[in-house]
């Protein structure tokens, strides 16, 4: 029988070459729930399988494995009695919520954000409720039930400290949902709440400032919304971001082009577009439709031609992109995959309960007859049955 110190070991080697060797690592996970396996100790089943879905959710990134391996933890966590099962279960339902919401299974996601949030609520230490609760309203931003996201994330503030970078957090996500809901005036409320009482990063600050910039922008306060972006871009030069450059830039042309100042608006788009291919974001060709615009306004038709042609193409690539990611979200159907491994276990509980009732009337021919029935299906069907070995190779759609 395996002692718990020997597993925690294991798993702390293990643990140091996650990074450096993933493999490795994967291999000597597999080798514990082996061991684990065999000498039934349910500790060593929970923290293998909790290794090796970490290694395919946040290094191999395969997170069909990644969840078939994270729901093999909490099954067996879920009937143990060890002493940090609680702390281990909220992880586990907390990540299985996170590769549910990247995948778009909002349902999968939520109830799993709400298992985790109740083994969370029992800990000492409230940080992994607080990190939840914090998903869990980025959820609801996600499915656009922005009133559900402000409930959460005005209980947050209310019990956080006013000079941590939760606070900042917190306050920016809920300047979001207002923003997003149409309720500038709360959003500037709730940025201007981070801006001023929480300590912040210089950077943190600038990007405050330039979803403040936003709100006004759509309130039609062009000056003070100008005043915003030029505070924001102050801090930006020095910090050298270029996806804060960019995205000020962009805006102050907007804002320039609304206001008919069409050549300043250029000015600021020409020093957007040095910044276009050096940002991580897939929608920067919007810039090439605002310029065409403004030199369309000024009757530089040739190049607004240009400009125009360059956001079709920019575009048509977008949506080639947009496919390939809707590929990739059918290949990992996270309701077809979780169904599928729950109706692997209901089978092998099934198998297990015939093989036991036979085993009860032993001494009668009967049983003796059930028995052999029974062992020679469980025998055929074992192998296949393994749920991890199994499924975690499964292909959901071709």
């Amino acid at each position: 029988m395996l002692l718990a110190n020997s597993i925690e070991e294991r798993v702390n080697n293990i643990s140091s070459i996650i990074f450096e060797n993933p493999d490795s690592a994967a291999y000597l996970a597999q080798e514990l729930m082996d061991d684990a396996l065999n000498s039934g100790e349910e500790y060593g089943i929970v923290q293998s399988n909790f290794i090796l879905a970490y290694i395919h959710d946040k290094i191999k990134l395969d997170y069909g494995k990644a969840i078939i391996y994270y729901l093999e933890a909490i099954r067996y966590a879920e009937k143990s009695s060890y002493s940090r099962a609680d702390k281990d279960l909220a992880a586990l339902f907390k990540n299985c919520g996170v590769i549910f919401r990247k995948f778009k299974s909002y349902s999968l996601a939520e109830e799993y954000y709400e298992k985790a949030s109740k083994y969370a609520s029992t800990l000492e230490d409230n940080k992994e409720f607080l990190s939840i609760r914090f998903n869990t309203s980025g959820l609801m931003m996600d499915q656009k039930r922005y009133n559900d996201a402000v409930v959460i994330l005005n209980n947050l503030i209310a019990n956080a400290d006013l000079n941590s970078k939760n606070y900042w957090k917190y306050n920016n996500r809920l300047g979001l949902a207002h923003y997003e809901s149409g309720q500038y005036e709360l959003a500037i409320e709730a940025h201007s709440k981070s801006l001023y009482y929480a300590n912040i990063s210089e950077e943190l600050k600038a990007y405050t400032l330039h979803n403040v910039g936003r709100c006004l922008s759509k309130l039609s306060d062009y000056d003070q919304a100008i005043s915003y972006f030029n505070q924001a871009l102050e801090i930006k030069k020095g910090l050298e971001d270029k996806s804060l450059l960019f995205s000020t830039y962009s805006e102050l042309g907007e804002l320039k082009l609304k206001s008919g100042g069409y050549k300043e608006s250029l000015d600021y788009f020409n020093l957007a577009e040095v910044y276009v291919d050096q940002v991580d974001n897939v929608k920067n060709f919007e810039l090439f439709k605002l310029k065409a615009n403004a030199l369309f306004k000024i009757n530089e038709y040739h190049q607004a031609k240009k400009y125009e042609d360059l956001y079709s193409d920019r575009m048509n690539k977008y949506l080639d992109l947009q496919e390939k990611i809707q590929e990739s979200d059918r290949r990992y159907n996270m309701d077809l995959i979780t169904k599928r491994y729950f109706d692997e276990v209901a089978k092998q509980e099934r198998i297990a309960s015939i093989l036991f009732y036979s085993k009860l009337i032993s001494g009668s021919l009967l049983a003796l007859l059930l028995f052999s029935i029974g062992y020679n299906w469980y025998q055929k069907v074992r192998l296949r049955r393994s749920i991890v070995k199994e499924l975690v190779n499964l292909k959901v759609i071709d």
